[in-house]
């Protein structure tokens, strides 16, 4: 069965009819580990690499590389597995780089008397390299990989890919965008695989995949025979009131012995798109929230979506009026491609239809997820634009539905490594995504991302809460109908349904700039007519945001309109943007000055919107340290710290001796990291270490 996140993978062999490992158990492998002559672990570990059993394999190499450590034969095989298994590419590269001390491009994998490696082993090595971002060191086991290998080698090609792969990544890593990201750390990162996260568009709830085990053992018996991974499972996390995210939950859909994987959610968190594989080609399902949980799942009724091909994700854009799907189906460009359907004006799908060399390449492309305004794609491809594995991408639809050529988001946004399911809050400058890197609590992690490039522009943003008397829940057949009234618009009347989030009765949606709009606010169970509102959005915003709030009575079913909002102008609550600063240290520096340069006009541009009528202001810490190692401090622990706490109490002092701005700045460290490449004795490489010797600065 398919995994979501299962990627191409480059194991040359070909499966044989064998069931020898379906019958083993683990306890039976580590008895043949302990007992077996090495011409018989030679033997087995061939046959379950062979068979796909990669885990087992292991178990078997492990004991092989005890019986003789500087094998080449025996390194590869413990290199390549790991790499395979776990993506360990700093433990693989040391295997790898005794493999190659001897290759022969006429090796015998079955026989104990073979000492050398094959001439793989240079491809594997270049690929460690290339994942740890030497790429001088990738590029040259690369080519060694093309001079010495056989000719028919199916990783040529791959080669040829990885090739192009790094002289993106050369270009890319000596101008980075400017983007401060971070491990969004242990209470949603385990040693276990995180991956697929999905925000929700206010920031508050993170959906996403984990393959960790079931606290009762319900899933032990369910790992896959492959890999020894846990089932997939979806869980959600909340943001709480101090910024922290809550112990995640799993979702009540959630079977032991089956996969299901978090796709997308949508904006009233009311339905989740899953990938499930119980038919083996792996299908889009969905699950809806009513009477307080998720149903069971079932596959996605749209027409032309699920086939006999692999698909593997989908999105409905946040105006409902496009449907975006992933799909390895005849007719492509190669690999895993993007298809969009749209909705006509009976509310019928059009037929999938391609998205475009554009953003298509003859490798995969995977993850489509659409932004507010309803027209920025981000997506993630591994073809040859790409600085190594995955990485995310962005395109735009012009007026004529055309999509512009994709760009590469840029390094360190995306990394040498695999960087997928990329999903947004609502402005999109804050998002999450799964990422391989150094810093990582596990296989697979997700991290937080933060930019000031990448925002939705030229949208307007309708955000409400519906608060409901005495508490009570909101009912479930309760929604908004939102009909948009737009004077000037070609196609006439725009109308859809806005439902509020049953948990705290938020709703979002976007709109136009420079529209006017009418809000019908109606009880879908008789279909009356509640309340009605209206507003224009401003022409010269690039982003805005208009806020409603209601009081619903729900026995009455009537809604109550505080005075503050009757025939008011629309509230722009970003009448003060969020604040950024980051600053990149030199070797042991951690000191600044609020007296001069980027950090004095960070904080006279936080004086000004105190000055401006702004109440109080939170600004978040974030530091990190490389590993370099630090005498002068100790500990790079101790470095980090050092700097979030003088950067915390010189922004303290500042605003502490104005008395107009005192105690109105309350200044929190969120983050005190070490990360990055681990040292390598190579602290000349500046460029190396130097993004991840940082502090960053944001306000809230």
């Amino acid at each position: 069965m398919k995994s979501i996140i299962q990627l191409t993978t480059i194991i040359a062999i070909t499966f044989s009819n064998s069931i020898f490992a379906q019958t083993l158990s683990e306890e039976e492998v580590r008895k043949i580990a302990d007992t077996g002559s090495e011409s018989e672990l030679v033997m087995q570990t061939s046959t379950l690499t062979q068979e796909g059993y990669l885990y087992y394999a292991s178990l078997l190499a492990d004991k092989l590389v005890e019986k003789k450590p500087q094998s080449s034969n025996y390194n590869y095989r413990k290199g390549f597995l790991m790499l395979e298994i776990y993506r360990d590419y700093p433990g693989a590269k040391k295997h790898f780089v005794i493999a190659s001390r001897d290759v022969n491009n006429n090796y015998d994998m079955y026989s104990a008397k073979e000492t050398s490696a094959p001439t793989d082993a240079f491809f594997h090595l270049a690929s460690c390299y290339h994942l740890e971002e030497n790429i001088d060191s990738a590029e040259f086991y690369y080519n060694k990989f093309m001079e010495v290998s056989n000719k028919k080698s199916e990783l040529l090609e791959v080669t040829k890919l990885r090739l192009e792969q790094c002289k993106e990544a050369r270009k890319m890593m000596a101008s980075p965008v400017n983007v401060y990201l971070k491990n969004i750390g242990p209470a949603i990162n385990t040693s276990y695989p995180e991956y697929s996260p999905v925000v929700s568009l206010d920031g508050s709830a993170l959906y996403f995949t984990s393959r960790r085990p079931w606290s009762g053992g319900e899933t032990e018996r369910f790992r896959d025979l492959a890999i020894h991974q846990y089932p997939e499972d979806v869980y959600v996390s909340y943001l709480d009131f101090d910024s922290t995210w809550t112990d995640p939950v799993r979702l009540d859909f959630c079977e032991p012995k089956r996969n299901e994987a978090s796709i997308s959610v949508s904006s009233d968190e009311r339905m989740i798109y899953l990938y499930e594989d119980t038919t083996g080609n792996g299908d889009i399902y969905t699950t809806d929230f009513y009477h307080a949980k998720f149903n069971e799942i079932e596959p996605l009724d749209i027409d032309g979506v699920n086939t006999d091909a692999w698909e593997t994700h989908c999105m409905m854009s946040p105006n409902k009026q496009r449907f975006f799907f992933v799909s390895d189906r005849k007719g492509g460009y190669g690999g895993r491609d993007i298809y969009v359907m749209e909705r006509k004006r009976n509310g019928k799908w059009t037929n999938p239809k391609n998205l475009g060399p554009g953003i298509n390449t003859e490798y995969d492309e995977d993850s489509p997820f659409i932004a507010i305004d309803n027209k920025t794609l981000y997506f993630s491809s591994n073809g040859p634009k790409s600085i190594g594995g995955f990485d995310i991408f962005k395109s735009e639809m012009d007026q004529d539905s055309s999509w512009s050529e994709s760009m590469n988001l840029g390094y360190p946004f995306n990394s040498t490594n695999d960087d997928i399911f990329y999903t947004t809050t609502i402005d999109g400058k804050r998002g999450y995504m799964t990422s391989y890197r150094a810093d990582g609590q596990g296989e697979k992690d997700i991290y937080e991302i933060y930019n000031d490039y990448l925002g939705v522009k030229d949208v307007a943003i309708l955000k409400g809460l519906i608060k409901t008397v005495d508490n009570k829940p909101i009912p479930e057949d309760f929604a908004i109908n939102v009909r948009l009234v737009c004077v000037d618009c070609e196609d006439g009347t725009d109308s859809r349904f806005v439902y509020p989030r049953l948990r705290d009765g938020v709703f979002m949606t976007g709109l136009k700039p420079c529209k006017t709009y009418k809000l019908e606010y109606t009880n879908l169970t008789d279909s009356a007519l509640m309340y009605e509102d209206g507003f224009t959005t401003f022409c010269d915003t690039a982003y805005q945001e208009i806020y409603r709030e209601l009081l619903l009575d729900v026995d009455k079913r009537i809604i109550i309109v505080p005075d503050t909002t009757i025939n008011v102008p629309p509230v722009l609550v970003n009448e003060y943007p969020n604040l950024e600063f980051m600053h990149y240290f030199a070797y042991n520096k951690n000191k600044l000055t609020t007296e001069k340069g980027e950090l004095k006009e960070f904080v006279e541009k936080v004086e000004a919107q105190l000055a401006e009528g702004r109440e109080n202001i939170t600004i978040n810490v974030y530091s990190s340290a490389s590993h370099v190692p630090t005498k002068t401090y100790q500990t790079n622990e101790n470095l980090t710290k050092i700097r979030a706490e003088n950067m915390k109490y010189d922004l303290i002092a500042y605003f502490q001796k104005k008395p107009e701005y005192k105690d109105r700045v309350n200044v929190v460290v969120v983050t005190t990291l070490v990360q990055g490449p681990e040292y390598d004795a190579d602290s000349a490489d500046k460029e190396k270490y130097f993004p991840y010797q940082y502090v960053g600065l944001k306000t809230e």
